[in-house]
Protein backbone atom coordinates (compact mmCIF):
# COMPACT_ATOMS: atom_id res chain seq x y z
CA UNK A 1 0.00 0.00 0.00
CA UNK A 2 1.38 3.63 -1.01
CA UNK A 3 2.24 5.02 2.15
CA UNK A 4 0.79 8.74 0.52
CA UNK A 5 -2.66 6.95 0.43
CA UNK A 6 -4.01 8.50 3.45
CA UNK A 7 -2.02 11.63 2.46
CA UNK A 8 -4.05 11.80 -0.44
CA UNK A 9 -7.43 11.07 0.90
CA UNK A 10 -6.79 14.23 2.93
CA UNK A 11 -5.68 16.39 0.19
CA UNK A 12 -9.10 15.13 -1.43
CA UNK A 13 -11.11 15.92 1.04
CA UNK A 14 -10.16 19.60 1.96
CA UNK A 15 -10.01 20.30 -1.67
CA UNK A 16 -13.17 19.18 -2.10
CA UNK A 17 -14.42 20.95 1.24
CA UNK A 18 -12.80 23.89 0.91
CA UNK A 19 -14.34 24.62 -2.50
CA UNK A 20 -17.37 23.76 -1.47
CA UNK A 21 -17.19 26.52 1.27
CA UNK A 22 -15.74 29.31 -0.76
CA UNK A 23 -19.02 28.50 -2.67
CA UNK A 24 -20.96 29.46 0.31
CA UNK A 25 -20.01 31.67 3.33
CA UNK A 26 -23.04 31.60 5.04
CA UNK A 27 -25.72 28.76 4.88
CA UNK A 28 -28.68 30.45 3.62
CA UNK A 29 -31.94 30.65 5.53
CA UNK A 30 -34.86 27.97 4.37
CA UNK A 31 -38.30 28.69 4.26
CA UNK A 32 -39.00 25.11 4.67
CA UNK A 33 -41.36 24.15 7.44
CA UNK A 34 -42.47 21.09 9.11
CA UNK A 35 -45.83 20.11 10.39
CA UNK A 36 -46.25 21.15 13.86
CA UNK A 37 -49.48 22.08 16.14
CA UNK A 38 -49.04 26.23 16.16
CA UNK A 39 -48.56 26.98 19.64
CA UNK A 40 -51.26 29.87 21.58
CA UNK A 41 -48.73 32.62 20.21
CA UNK A 42 -48.74 31.47 16.65
CA UNK A 43 -52.11 31.19 17.14
CA UNK A 44 -52.86 35.00 17.80
CA UNK A 45 -50.07 36.23 15.54
CA UNK A 46 -52.07 38.92 13.36
CA UNK A 47 -53.38 37.84 9.77
CA UNK A 48 -50.50 38.05 7.02
CA UNK A 49 -47.51 37.25 9.33
CA UNK A 50 -45.40 34.87 8.12
CA UNK A 51 -45.07 31.81 9.75
CA UNK A 52 -42.41 30.40 12.22
CA UNK A 53 -39.56 28.45 11.03
CA UNK A 54 -39.43 25.03 12.61
CA UNK A 55 -37.60 21.17 11.75
CA UNK A 56 -39.11 17.68 12.66
CA UNK A 57 -37.02 14.88 11.68
CA UNK A 58 -37.84 11.42 11.07
CA UNK A 59 -35.94 8.86 13.41
CA UNK A 60 -32.53 8.91 13.37
CA UNK A 61 -30.86 5.12 13.50
CA UNK A 62 -31.55 4.65 17.42
CA UNK A 63 -33.61 5.38 19.64
CA UNK A 64 -32.33 7.52 22.48
CA UNK A 65 -33.92 5.62 25.91
CA UNK A 66 -36.00 8.75 27.69
CA UNK A 67 -35.68 10.82 24.04
CA UNK A 68 -39.16 9.55 22.52
CA UNK A 69 -37.43 9.70 19.72
CA UNK A 70 -39.78 8.91 16.79
CA UNK A 71 -41.45 12.48 17.69
CA UNK A 72 -38.29 14.63 18.60
CA UNK A 73 -38.52 17.80 17.17
CA UNK A 74 -35.02 19.79 16.49
CA UNK A 75 -34.12 23.09 16.22
CA UNK A 76 -33.29 24.61 12.98
CA UNK A 77 -29.83 24.09 11.10
CA UNK A 78 -28.78 27.49 11.49
CA UNK A 79 -29.63 30.12 13.95
CA UNK A 80 -31.24 33.59 13.39
CA UNK A 81 -27.58 34.96 13.23
CA UNK A 82 -26.51 32.38 10.53
CA UNK A 83 -24.47 30.53 13.02
CA UNK A 84 -24.38 26.74 12.54
CA UNK A 85 -26.56 24.93 15.66
CA UNK A 86 -25.04 21.87 17.20
CA UNK A 87 -27.96 19.80 16.67
CA UNK A 88 -27.27 19.65 12.40
CA UNK A 89 -25.06 16.51 12.26
CA UNK A 90 -25.78 13.96 10.32
CA UNK A 91 -29.68 12.99 10.76
CA UNK A 92 -30.21 16.15 8.26
CA UNK A 93 -30.55 12.82 6.17
CA UNK A 94 -33.85 12.20 7.78
CA UNK A 95 -35.38 15.44 7.38
CA UNK A 96 -39.03 15.79 6.14
CA UNK A 97 -40.64 18.72 4.60
CA UNK A 98 -43.84 20.43 4.71
CA UNK A 99 -45.66 23.80 5.18
CA UNK A 100 -47.50 25.00 8.07
CA UNK A 101 -51.23 26.09 7.50
CA UNK A 102 -51.68 29.78 7.52
CA UNK A 103 -51.97 31.08 11.30
CA UNK A 104 -55.74 33.00 10.63
CA UNK A 105 -58.00 31.97 7.83
CA UNK A 106 -59.38 34.48 5.20
CA UNK A 107 -62.35 36.39 6.41
CA UNK A 108 -65.37 34.45 6.61
CA UNK A 109 -63.50 31.20 6.26
CA UNK A 110 -63.59 28.54 9.27
CA UNK A 111 -60.50 28.19 10.92
CA UNK A 112 -58.18 25.21 9.38
CA UNK A 113 -58.29 22.44 11.85
CA UNK A 114 -54.35 21.57 13.38
CA UNK A 115 -52.21 18.73 12.31
CA UNK A 116 -52.07 16.76 15.25
CA UNK A 117 -50.48 13.46 13.59
CA UNK A 118 -48.48 12.74 10.33
CA UNK A 119 -49.59 9.89 9.02
CA UNK A 120 -46.56 8.99 6.76
CA UNK A 121 -43.07 9.61 6.86
CA UNK A 122 -40.24 8.54 5.04
CA UNK A 123 -36.72 9.43 4.42
CA UNK A 124 -33.70 8.23 2.15
CA UNK A 125 -30.25 8.77 2.12
CA UNK A 126 -26.60 7.69 2.56
CA UNK A 127 -23.59 6.59 4.66
CA UNK A 128 -20.94 5.70 2.74
CA UNK A 129 -17.42 4.74 3.82
CA UNK A 130 -14.08 4.78 2.83
CA UNK A 131 -12.05 3.01 5.83
CA UNK A 132 -7.95 2.24 5.57
CA UNK A 133 -6.00 1.02 8.31
CA UNK A 134 -2.16 0.59 8.22
CA UNK A 135 0.25 -1.42 10.74
CA UNK A 136 -2.37 -2.85 13.35
CA UNK A 137 -0.15 -4.94 14.75
CA UNK A 138 2.49 -1.81 14.89
CA UNK A 139 5.20 -4.12 12.76
CA UNK A 140 5.95 -2.38 9.52
CA UNK A 141 7.69 -5.35 7.72
CA UNK A 142 4.12 -7.44 8.35
CA UNK A 143 1.82 -6.91 5.64
CA UNK A 144 -1.70 -6.18 7.44
CA UNK A 145 -3.25 -3.15 5.64
CA UNK A 146 -6.32 -3.31 4.64
CA UNK A 147 -8.15 -0.24 2.48
CA UNK A 148 -12.66 -0.80 2.23
CA UNK A 149 -15.25 0.69 0.49
CA UNK A 150 -18.16 0.71 1.87
CA UNK A 151 -20.96 2.06 -0.52
CA UNK A 152 -24.31 2.25 0.68
CA UNK A 153 -28.34 3.23 0.88
CA UNK A 154 -30.97 3.67 3.93
CA UNK A 155 -34.49 3.95 3.67
CA UNK A 156 -37.28 4.61 6.91
CA UNK A 157 -40.84 4.23 6.54
CA UNK A 158 -43.11 5.45 9.41
CA UNK A 159 -46.43 4.41 9.42
CA UNK A 160 -49.46 5.80 12.37
CA UNK A 161 -52.73 4.59 11.23
CA UNK A 162 -54.22 5.81 14.51
CA UNK A 163 -52.69 8.47 17.46
CA UNK A 164 -52.19 5.33 19.51
CA UNK A 165 -50.46 3.06 16.67
CA UNK A 166 -46.59 3.71 15.27
CA UNK A 167 -44.90 1.42 12.92
CA UNK A 168 -41.58 1.87 11.78
CA UNK A 169 -39.21 0.05 9.31
CA UNK A 170 -35.43 0.83 8.16
CA UNK A 171 -33.60 -0.98 5.64
CA UNK A 172 -29.89 -0.81 4.88
CA UNK A 173 -28.49 -1.50 1.50
CA UNK A 174 -24.59 -1.94 1.84
CA UNK A 175 -21.46 -3.48 -0.26
CA UNK A 176 -17.95 -3.90 1.31
CA UNK A 177 -15.63 -3.74 -1.06
CA UNK A 178 -12.14 -4.84 0.01
CA UNK A 179 -9.52 -2.81 -2.29
CA UNK A 180 -6.58 -4.58 -0.28
CA UNK A 181 -6.94 -6.83 1.99
CA UNK A 182 -4.97 -10.14 3.07
CA UNK A 183 -6.40 -12.95 2.79
CA UNK A 184 -4.57 -14.34 5.90
CA UNK A 185 -2.43 -12.50 8.71
CA UNK A 186 -0.74 -14.21 11.23
CA UNK A 187 -1.09 -12.12 14.77
CA UNK A 188 1.09 -11.67 17.31
CA UNK A 189 -0.48 -14.43 19.46
CA UNK A 190 0.51 -16.61 16.54
CA UNK A 191 -2.85 -17.36 15.55
CA UNK A 192 -3.84 -17.35 11.98
CA UNK A 193 -6.72 -14.55 10.96
CA UNK A 194 -8.89 -15.31 7.93
CA UNK A 195 -10.10 -12.26 5.42
CA UNK A 196 -14.04 -12.08 6.19
CA UNK A 197 -16.68 -12.91 3.18
CA UNK A 198 -17.81 -9.48 1.98
CA UNK A 199 -20.47 -9.85 0.76
CA UNK A 200 -23.86 -7.36 -0.33
CA UNK A 201 -26.14 -6.83 2.57
CA UNK A 202 -29.56 -5.70 2.83
CA UNK A 203 -30.28 -5.14 6.59
CA UNK A 204 -33.31 -4.59 8.42
CA UNK A 205 -32.27 -2.73 10.95
CA UNK A 206 -35.41 -1.39 12.67
CA UNK A 207 -39.46 -2.96 12.07
CA UNK A 208 -41.00 -2.57 15.23
CA UNK A 209 -44.73 -1.32 16.69
CA UNK A 210 -45.01 1.03 19.38
CA UNK A 211 -48.76 1.41 21.12
CA UNK A 212 -49.26 4.16 23.14
CA UNK A 213 -51.81 6.98 24.48
CA UNK A 214 -54.56 4.30 24.26
CA UNK A 215 -52.13 3.09 27.96
CA UNK A 216 -50.96 6.38 28.66
CA UNK A 217 -48.48 6.87 30.82
CA UNK A 218 -47.05 3.82 29.22
CA UNK A 219 -45.82 2.42 26.28
CA UNK A 220 -44.82 -0.88 24.59
CA UNK A 221 -42.60 -1.41 21.83
CA UNK A 222 -42.51 -4.82 19.81
CA UNK A 223 -40.41 -5.76 17.70
CA UNK A 224 -35.96 -4.61 16.04
CA UNK A 225 -35.31 -1.51 17.19
CA UNK A 226 -31.98 1.25 17.49
CA UNK A 227 -30.64 2.00 20.70
CA UNK A 228 -28.07 4.65 20.92
CA UNK A 229 -27.38 7.02 23.59
CA UNK A 230 -25.95 10.39 23.25
CA UNK A 231 -22.16 9.11 23.73
CA UNK A 232 -22.66 5.84 22.37
CA UNK A 233 -21.19 4.53 25.88
CA UNK A 234 -23.55 2.39 26.84
CA UNK A 235 -25.23 1.02 23.46
CA UNK A 236 -25.39 1.68 19.75
CA UNK A 237 -27.03 -0.99 17.74
CA UNK A 238 -30.10 -2.79 16.85
CA UNK A 239 -31.78 -5.12 19.35
CA UNK A 240 -34.96 -7.65 18.77
CA UNK A 241 -36.86 -6.72 21.50
CA UNK A 242 -39.78 -6.38 23.80
CA UNK A 243 -39.82 -2.85 25.71
CA UNK A 244 -42.13 -1.26 28.09
CA UNK A 245 -41.69 2.85 29.21
CA UNK A 246 -43.40 4.80 31.44
CA UNK A 247 -43.27 8.51 31.90
CA UNK A 248 -44.46 10.63 34.67
CA UNK A 249 -43.68 14.07 34.97
CA UNK A 250 -39.85 14.62 34.19
CA UNK A 251 -39.26 10.70 34.81
CA UNK A 252 -39.45 8.12 32.21
CA UNK A 253 -38.90 4.34 33.26
CA UNK A 254 -38.08 1.79 29.79
CA UNK A 255 -37.28 -1.90 30.53
CA UNK A 256 -36.05 -3.81 27.36
CA UNK A 257 -35.28 -7.57 27.11
CA UNK A 258 -34.11 -9.15 24.28
CA UNK A 259 -30.99 -9.76 21.74
CA UNK A 260 -29.04 -8.50 19.23
CA UNK A 261 -30.19 -10.80 16.33
CA UNK A 262 -32.73 -13.28 17.11
CA UNK A 263 -33.73 -13.31 13.68
CA UNK A 264 -31.99 -13.55 11.09
CA UNK A 265 -33.32 -9.82 8.83
CA UNK A 266 -30.41 -9.54 6.07
CA UNK A 267 -32.37 -10.37 2.93
CA UNK A 268 -29.92 -10.70 0.17
CA UNK A 269 -29.28 -13.80 -1.04
CA UNK A 270 -26.20 -16.16 0.17
CA UNK A 271 -25.66 -14.12 3.53
CA UNK A 272 -27.17 -14.79 6.55
CA UNK A 273 -26.91 -13.07 10.11
CA UNK A 274 -25.37 -15.17 12.67
CA UNK A 275 -28.16 -16.07 15.87
CA UNK A 276 -26.84 -13.57 19.09
CA UNK A 277 -26.53 -16.60 22.55
CA UNK A 278 -26.52 -13.33 24.86
CA UNK A 279 -29.91 -12.51 26.57
CA UNK A 280 -30.22 -8.86 27.31
CA UNK A 281 -32.07 -6.90 29.97
CA UNK A 282 -32.26 -2.82 30.50
CA UNK A 283 -33.58 -0.73 32.56
CA UNK A 284 -33.01 2.82 31.72
CA UNK A 285 -34.59 5.13 33.77
CA UNK A 286 -33.91 9.24 33.47
CA UNK A 287 -35.16 12.62 35.28
CA UNK A 288 -35.25 16.22 32.74
CA UNK A 289 -36.38 18.08 35.81
CA UNK A 290 -33.94 20.36 35.54
CA UNK A 291 -33.71 22.67 32.24
CA UNK A 292 -30.74 21.73 30.26
CA UNK A 293 -29.24 18.51 32.47
CA UNK A 294 -30.22 14.80 32.25
CA UNK A 295 -29.61 12.78 35.31
CA UNK A 296 -30.27 8.99 34.10
CA UNK A 297 -29.41 5.55 36.21
CA UNK A 298 -29.55 2.14 34.56
CA UNK A 299 -28.38 -1.72 35.01
CA UNK A 300 -27.61 -3.68 32.20
CA UNK A 301 -27.57 -7.56 31.80
CA UNK A 302 -25.97 -9.41 29.43
CA UNK A 303 -26.51 -13.20 29.76
CA UNK A 304 -24.30 -15.48 27.92
CA UNK A 305 -26.30 -18.85 26.94
CA UNK A 306 -23.44 -21.86 26.74
CA UNK A 307 -23.43 -23.68 23.69
CA UNK A 308 -24.11 -27.33 22.93
CA UNK A 309 -19.82 -27.98 23.32
CA UNK A 310 -20.07 -25.60 26.67
CA UNK A 311 -22.74 -27.68 28.40
CA UNK A 312 -21.35 -31.07 27.56
CA UNK A 313 -17.78 -29.61 29.18
CA UNK A 314 -20.47 -28.90 32.18
CA UNK A 315 -19.15 -25.27 32.26
CA UNK A 316 -21.04 -22.22 33.35
CA UNK A 317 -22.04 -19.46 32.05
CA UNK A 318 -21.19 -15.60 32.42
CA UNK A 319 -23.88 -13.27 33.35
CA UNK A 320 -22.39 -9.74 33.33
CA UNK A 321 -24.33 -6.85 35.28
CA UNK A 322 -23.69 -3.29 34.63
CA UNK A 323 -25.03 -0.92 36.69
CA UNK A 324 -24.26 2.83 36.43
CA UNK A 325 -25.47 6.38 36.94
CA UNK A 326 -24.88 9.52 34.24
CA UNK A 327 -25.19 13.29 33.86
CA UNK A 328 -25.09 15.17 30.60
CA UNK A 329 -26.21 18.50 30.57
CA UNK A 330 -25.20 22.21 28.76
CA UNK A 331 -26.03 24.89 31.13
CA UNK A 332 -25.20 27.36 28.55
CA UNK A 333 -24.40 27.83 24.18
CA UNK A 334 -20.99 28.06 25.42
CA UNK A 335 -20.24 24.97 28.45
CA UNK A 336 -21.42 21.12 28.49
CA UNK A 337 -20.51 18.14 30.37
CA UNK A 338 -20.75 14.69 31.21
CA UNK A 339 -20.55 12.71 33.85
CA UNK A 340 -20.33 8.31 33.55
CA UNK A 341 -20.09 6.05 36.39
CA UNK A 342 -20.33 2.21 36.22
CA UNK A 343 -19.89 -0.53 38.38
CA UNK A 344 -19.75 -4.35 36.83
CA UNK A 345 -20.80 -7.34 38.90
CA UNK A 346 -22.05 -11.08 38.05
CA UNK A 347 -20.46 -14.08 37.28
CA UNK A 348 -17.65 -14.40 35.17
CA UNK A 349 -17.99 -17.97 33.38
CA UNK A 350 -14.99 -20.02 32.22
CA UNK A 351 -14.00 -20.47 28.52
CA UNK A 352 -14.42 -23.31 26.47
CA UNK A 353 -11.63 -25.43 27.75
CA UNK A 354 -11.02 -23.95 31.05
CA UNK A 355 -11.84 -24.97 34.66
CA UNK A 356 -15.44 -27.36 34.93
CA UNK A 357 -17.24 -27.64 37.85
CA UNK A 358 -15.34 -29.29 40.67
CA UNK A 359 -12.32 -27.36 39.63
CA UNK A 360 -11.46 -23.73 40.11
CA UNK A 361 -14.53 -21.89 40.92
CA UNK A 362 -16.69 -19.23 39.12
CA UNK A 363 -14.80 -15.99 39.16
CA UNK A 364 -17.02 -12.52 40.65
CA UNK A 365 -17.09 -9.80 38.82
CA UNK A 366 -16.29 -6.83 40.88
CA UNK A 367 -15.10 -3.62 38.70
CA UNK A 368 -15.11 -0.38 37.97
CA UNK A 369 -15.27 2.67 34.95
CA UNK A 370 -15.89 6.41 34.71
CA UNK A 371 -15.64 8.60 32.17
CA UNK A 372 -16.09 12.69 32.92
CA UNK A 373 -15.26 15.60 30.56
CA UNK A 374 -16.58 19.12 29.57
CA UNK A 375 -16.24 21.12 26.58
CA UNK A 376 -16.03 24.60 26.37
CA UNK A 377 -17.20 26.85 23.18
CA UNK A 378 -16.06 30.45 22.77
CA UNK A 379 -18.42 31.21 19.95
CA UNK A 380 -17.65 35.49 20.37
CA UNK A 381 -13.84 34.58 19.10
CA UNK A 382 -12.76 34.24 15.48
CA UNK A 383 -13.38 30.64 14.06
CA UNK A 384 -15.02 29.69 17.11
CA UNK A 385 -12.70 28.13 19.07
CA UNK A 386 -13.42 25.37 21.93
CA UNK A 387 -11.75 23.32 24.21
CA UNK A 388 -12.44 19.76 25.47
CA UNK A 389 -10.70 18.08 28.02
CA UNK A 390 -11.78 14.24 29.78
CA UNK A 391 -9.84 11.55 31.97
CA UNK A 392 -11.97 7.97 31.57
CA UNK A 393 -10.80 4.37 33.34
CA UNK A 394 -11.81 1.01 33.62
CA UNK A 395 -10.37 -0.84 36.21
CA UNK A 396 -8.15 -4.18 35.46
CA UNK A 397 -7.62 -7.19 37.48
CA UNK A 398 -4.43 -7.19 39.47
CA UNK A 399 -4.94 -10.94 40.87
CA UNK A 400 -6.30 -12.75 37.71
CA UNK A 401 -5.49 -16.45 40.08
CA UNK A 402 -8.25 -14.87 42.76
CA UNK A 403 -11.72 -15.31 43.10
CA UNK A 404 -13.17 -12.19 41.96
CA UNK A 405 -12.33 -10.42 38.51
CA UNK A 406 -11.38 -6.51 38.70
CA UNK A 407 -11.22 -5.95 34.97
CA UNK A 408 -13.97 -3.57 33.63
CA UNK A 409 -16.02 -4.16 30.93
CA UNK A 410 -18.03 -2.09 29.15
CA UNK A 411 -21.32 -3.75 27.72
CA UNK A 412 -20.76 -4.91 24.53
CA UNK A 413 -23.14 -3.10 22.56
CA UNK A 414 -21.20 0.37 22.31
CA UNK A 415 -19.33 1.90 19.82
CA UNK A 416 -17.75 4.99 21.74
CA UNK A 417 -18.41 7.78 19.25
CA UNK A 418 -19.56 11.01 19.90
CA UNK A 419 -18.95 14.58 19.11
CA UNK A 420 -16.60 17.26 20.92
CA UNK A 421 -16.36 20.96 19.45
CA UNK A 422 -17.41 20.06 16.03
CA UNK A 423 -19.82 18.07 14.17
CA UNK A 424 -18.25 15.03 13.32
CA UNK A 425 -18.52 11.84 15.17
CA UNK A 426 -15.59 10.40 15.89
CA UNK A 427 -13.79 7.94 18.52
CA UNK A 428 -13.70 9.06 21.94
CA UNK A 429 -10.85 6.90 23.08
CA UNK A 430 -8.90 7.18 19.73
CA UNK A 431 -8.96 6.69 16.31
CA UNK A 432 -6.23 3.88 15.48
CA UNK A 433 -6.82 2.19 18.99
CA UNK A 434 -10.37 2.47 19.76
CA UNK A 435 -10.05 0.61 22.69
CA UNK A 436 -12.84 -0.65 25.30
CA UNK A 437 -12.70 1.38 28.50
CA UNK A 438 -10.93 -1.74 30.17
CA UNK A 439 -8.02 -2.00 32.74
CA UNK A 440 -6.58 1.44 30.82
CA UNK A 441 -6.59 4.94 32.12
CA UNK A 442 -6.94 7.61 29.12
CA UNK A 443 -6.53 11.24 29.53
CA UNK A 444 -8.01 13.10 26.37
CA UNK A 445 -7.60 17.40 25.35
CA UNK A 446 -8.91 18.46 22.36
CA UNK A 447 -9.34 21.86 20.75
CA UNK A 448 -11.64 22.37 17.70
CA UNK A 449 -12.55 25.57 15.47
CA UNK A 450 -14.53 26.45 12.52
CA UNK A 451 -12.13 28.01 9.67
CA UNK A 452 -15.59 28.28 7.62
CA UNK A 453 -19.29 28.15 7.95
CA UNK A 454 -19.38 24.98 6.61
CA UNK A 455 -16.29 23.81 8.13
CA UNK A 456 -15.83 22.18 11.29
CA UNK A 457 -12.09 21.13 12.73
CA UNK A 458 -11.42 18.74 16.29
CA UNK A 459 -7.74 18.41 16.87
CA UNK A 460 -7.68 15.50 19.86
CA UNK A 461 -4.82 14.13 21.84
CA UNK A 462 -4.67 11.16 24.08
CA UNK A 463 -2.57 9.56 26.70
CA UNK A 464 -3.05 5.82 27.74
CA UNK A 465 -1.78 3.83 30.43
CA UNK A 466 -2.78 0.44 31.72
CA UNK A 467 -4.47 0.05 35.14
CA UNK A 468 -2.90 -3.37 35.72
CA UNK A 469 0.12 -4.88 33.93
CA UNK A 470 -1.55 -6.98 30.56
CA UNK A 471 -0.64 -8.20 27.70
CA UNK A 472 -3.23 -6.96 25.46
CA UNK A 473 -6.25 -4.37 25.00
CA UNK A 474 -9.27 -5.92 25.03
CA UNK A 475 -11.50 -5.26 22.11
CA UNK A 476 -8.91 -2.77 20.65
CA UNK A 477 -8.35 -1.86 16.96
CA UNK A 478 -4.68 -3.55 16.99
CA UNK A 479 -3.74 -6.85 17.00
CA UNK A 480 0.04 -6.36 18.85
CA UNK A 481 0.80 -7.64 22.11
CA UNK A 482 2.14 -5.69 25.31
CA UNK A 483 4.75 -6.49 27.77
CA UNK A 484 6.66 -9.16 25.36
CA UNK A 485 10.56 -8.15 26.45
CA UNK A 486 9.85 -9.37 30.30
CA UNK A 487 12.58 -10.36 31.95
CA UNK A 488 14.92 -8.43 29.32
CA UNK A 489 13.29 -4.85 30.27
CA UNK A 490 10.77 -4.53 33.23
CA UNK A 491 7.44 -4.51 32.05
CA UNK A 492 5.60 -1.50 31.33
CA UNK A 493 2.30 0.56 32.09
CA UNK A 494 2.80 3.07 29.75
CA UNK A 495 0.70 1.98 26.42
CA UNK A 496 1.61 5.17 24.51
CA UNK A 497 -0.37 8.24 22.96
CA UNK A 498 -2.99 9.00 20.06
CA UNK A 499 -3.47 11.92 17.80
CA UNK A 500 -6.76 12.45 15.88
CA UNK A 501 -7.77 14.90 13.19
CA UNK A 502 -11.26 15.09 12.57
CA UNK A 503 -12.72 17.48 9.64
CA UNK A 504 -16.16 17.78 9.16
CA UNK A 505 -17.87 19.30 5.97
CA UNK A 506 -21.38 20.08 5.53
CA UNK A 507 -23.51 21.46 2.69
CA UNK A 508 -20.82 20.74 -0.08
CA UNK A 509 -21.24 23.32 -3.21
CA UNK A 510 -24.36 24.08 -1.60
CA UNK A 511 -26.31 21.23 -1.23
CA UNK A 512 -28.07 20.76 1.99
CA UNK A 513 -27.64 16.52 2.62
CA UNK A 514 -24.78 16.79 1.50
CA UNK A 515 -21.51 16.10 4.01
CA UNK A 516 -18.53 14.70 4.47
CA UNK A 517 -16.38 13.53 7.90
CA UNK A 518 -13.01 13.05 7.50
CA UNK A 519 -11.45 11.16 10.47
CA UNK A 520 -7.36 10.59 10.92
CA UNK A 521 -6.14 8.74 13.93
CA UNK A 522 -2.29 8.23 14.71
CA UNK A 523 -1.09 5.87 16.97
CA UNK A 524 2.45 6.39 18.67
CA UNK A 525 2.99 2.95 20.90
CA UNK A 526 5.23 3.40 23.89
CA UNK A 527 7.53 1.48 26.48
CA UNK A 528 4.92 -1.73 26.74
CA UNK A 529 5.07 -2.34 23.16
CA UNK A 530 8.67 -2.93 23.08
CA UNK A 531 9.55 -5.90 21.22
CA UNK A 532 12.62 -7.97 20.77
CA UNK A 533 13.39 -8.13 17.03
CA UNK A 534 16.59 -10.74 18.27
CA UNK A 535 16.48 -13.90 20.13
CA UNK A 536 17.27 -14.85 24.00
CA UNK A 537 21.03 -14.78 23.19
CA UNK A 538 20.88 -11.52 21.41
CA UNK A 539 18.43 -9.19 21.51
CA UNK A 540 17.74 -6.54 20.21
CA UNK A 541 14.83 -4.67 21.75
CA UNK A 542 13.08 -2.21 19.45
CA UNK A 543 10.06 0.20 20.05
CA UNK A 544 7.14 -0.99 17.99
CA UNK A 545 6.04 1.23 14.28
CA UNK A 546 3.21 3.50 14.58
CA UNK A 547 -0.57 3.10 13.71
CA UNK A 548 -2.79 4.82 11.69
CA UNK A 549 -6.51 4.61 10.46
CA UNK A 550 -8.14 6.92 7.99
CA UNK A 551 -12.10 7.31 7.52
CA UNK A 552 -13.53 9.47 4.91
CA UNK A 553 -17.71 8.85 5.08
CA UNK A 554 -19.99 10.85 2.71
CA UNK A 555 -23.33 12.10 3.96
CA UNK A 556 -26.69 12.69 1.58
Amino acid sequence: MNRAFPSTVLAVALTVGLQAAGAEQSPPHTETLATTRPTESEAAAPAGSSPSVQWRLLPRRGSDHGDDALRFALLPSTTDDGRWSDLDDESTRLQVQFQLPPKQPEAGAPPPPATTRLTYQYAYGSESDIVYRRNRDLHDLVRDNSLLLKPQLNGIIVYRPYDWLETVLEGILEWEIPVQEESKVILPNGELERAPKRRLSLLVDQAFVKVHQIISPFEISVGRKNYEDERHWLYDTSLDIASVAVKAGPFRIEATAGREVYLDLDLAPNQRQPRDRIDTYILYADYRGIEDHRFAAYTIVRDDLLTEKQRRLLERKTRAQLIGVRALGRPSDSFNYWIEIAQLIGKDGPSVGGPVRGGTPTKRFAAHGYDVGATYRFPWIPFSPSITVSYAVGSGDESPNDRHNNQFRQSGLHTNETRFGGLSKFKIYGEALDPELSNIEIFTAGVGFRPFSNVFVDVVWHRYRLDEFAQSLSNSALTAEMNQVDPLRPRSKDVGSGLDLVIGFRRLFGLRRLGLDVRMGWFYPGQAFLRNQGDEEAPVIRRADQAMSVIAKFWW
